[in-house]
This record gives C-alpha cells, sequence and structure tokens, in this order.
C-alpha cells in the first residue's frame, strides 16, 4: 500500500492594503460621528437662540429666505427709483383748472412720485382761491390723485378799492371775474363780510324786502342801511333789527310804499317812521298810524 502524505493547508495572502482600510474605517466612521454631533451642537445653540423661528418656514429654508429677501429689496429699491409721474387727476374741481393745480404742487412730469409729500402738496393746493380742502394720493405706478374741495361763492363785498366774491364764513375768494356773480348779493363797508351771513338768513323769509334789495351797506360795523330798487333806501337800528325787517315788509306788500315819492325810509325810532320825499321834505309818521 501506498503512503499518502499530508497536504499542508493552503497559504491564506492577506490584502494589505485591505486591511489597512479596515483598520482605517473604524477611526473615518468616529470622525463622521463627531463632525454631526459638532453639526447638532451647533444647531441646538442656534434653537436655543432663535426657538421662535426653529419651526418657521424661513428658518428651516434660509437660502431660499435670503433669495425672496434679495428680490423684495430690489423691488423696492425699483419702486423707490422709479414711480416716476406719468399721469395727474384732479377731481370736484368746476373752477380751478387742472393746470392751475398741477403748477400749485411744484412738480415736474417723470418726477418720482415717493418724493412728494402729500402734505406739503395739499398746503399748496389750500393757496390757490377757490380750493378750500384737497387730498393727494400717490397711485401706482406713476400716479397723482388729487381731490378738492371748492369753496362756495356766498355773495359780493364791495369795499373802497374793489369788489370781491365772498364765501359764507365772510373770507374773500377772489377778485377776479366778479361779473358772473351778478345776481348774489351785495354787500358794502367795513365789518360787512363777517356779518353777511347773519343778515341773509334773516331777510331771506322776507320775500318782498329780499327781491328788490340792492345793496346793504354796513355802517360803522354796528347796523345796516338798505338800498332797495327804485333808489329807496332804509335805515334799520342798531338793535333790533330783525323785528324791523317785519315792519318794512308790511310797509311794501300793505302800504305800497316804494310806490310813493320817497327816498329814505327811516326805521330807527321806536315810535315814529321818518319819510325823506325826493325833494327834501322829512316827515314823520307814528307807527300807531302806520304809513
Amino acid at each position: 500500500m501506498r503512503s499518502v502524505r499530508a497536504q499542508a493547508a493552503p497559504r491564506v495572502v492577506r490584502d494589505s492594503s485591505r486591511t489597512k482600510a479596515k483598520a482605517r474605517t473604524p477611526s473615518a466612521r468616529g470622525g463622521r460621528r463627531a463632525s454631526s454631533e459638532s453639526r447638532f451642537a451647533y444647531g441646538e445653540g442656534l434653537r436655543a437662540r432663535f426657538g421662535w423661528l426653529g419651526g418657521t418656514f424661513l428658518f428651516r429654508r434660509p437660502m431660499l429666505t435670503l433669495t425672496l429677501l434679495l428680490i423684495c429689496g430690489g423691488g423696492v429699491m425699483g419702486l423707490v427709483s422709479g414711480g416716476q409721474l406719468s399721469r395727474f387727476a384732479a377731481s370736484g374741481a368746476d373752477r380751478t383748472s387742472p393746470a392751475d393745480a398741477y403748477a400749485a404742487l411744484g412738480i415736474e412730469r417723470g418726477q418720482s412720485i415717493f418724493t412728494v409729500s402729500a402734505a406739503d402738496a395739499r398746503k399748496r393746493l389750500l393757496d390757490l382761491p377757490w380750493v378750500g380742502d384737497a387730498e393727494v394720493r400717490r397711485m401706482l405706478p406713476g400716479a397723482l390723485s388729487i381731490r378738492l374741495i371748492e369753496k362756495r361763492p356766498f355773495a359780493l363785498w364791495r369795499d373802497e378799492k374793489s369788489t370781491v366774491v365772498i364765501e359764507r364764513s365772510g373770507g374773500v375768494i377772489t377778485a377776479a371775474d366778479t361779473g358772473e356773480f351778478d345776481h348774489l348779493p351785495l354787500f358794502a363797508g367795513a365789518g360787512a363780510p363777517e356779518a353777511a351771513a347773519a343778515f341773509l338768513d334773516a331777510v331771506r323769509p322776507y320775500r318782498a324786502v329780499f327781491a328788490r334789495l340792492q345793496t346793504i351797506q354796513r355802517m360803522g360795523e354796528r347796523r345796516w342801511d338798505l338800498l332797495l330798487a327804485g333808489g329807496v333806501t332804509v335805515k334799520l337800528p342798531e338793535e333790533g333789527w330783525e323785528s324791523q325787517l317785519t315792519e318794512l315788509e308790511s310797509l311794501i306788500v300793505e302800504k305800497a310804499i316804494l310806490e310813493r315819492d320817497i327816498e329814505m325810509i327811516d326805521l330807527r325810532y321806536p315810535d315814529n317812521y321818518v319819510f325823506k320825499l325826493h325833494n327834501g321834505d322829512s316827515r314823520p309818521v307814528s307807527r300807531e298810524r302806520r304809513a
């Protein structure tokens, strides 16, 4: 029989590169773990400082947030640098022309509407003669909207120099183009504008008197003289003049006093009427007897 020799076990040759790689693997994993732990600690610190932002979209998407902020900022800068005035609209202006309103604003076409102070523009508009109030608004992208409230002509007032249009408060509106307001009551004398509204409110119910009024003269800033159609002057007292309007209405309607040869009616005396004729004669008439 043959003797069988036991074969030696095969030699295993180890790849030194793989061994080294395996040897490095734990340390690499340890490095990544340390890095993750560092980032985790850093994130926790941010959350501790900005906890109220931690769950918001802006915090979770920082790059997108930054992009949006840049876009918005650029848009705002574009509006500020742009917004050139290209259109001007005024409403409520019957006697104030758009050209006058535009000139009063003191701005130029093409100027940025963001450089226009609405408060300053309103003040300049209030300097226009017919403007009682004004509202100025910006309208993107490049328009200004102007709303005007104009003064209402109430009466004419004649002083020593000229005739002007006044509003109910007595303020002077304008001295220009008063011819179109000839239908308004005409006042004269110092202090007349301030007292005009109270007088007209009192005299309007007396139709015969009101229809014949031509000039309402303030005398010494204390009382009124009335110039009626036909050249008749009526003198009212300083006090109680409202009740004398009732007397005058009765004289005109019931006694036809204006159809007589009378130049002046003096109602300043409590017991008598005093009538002055065109020939210069004066005749007192008892109020009990009437004229």
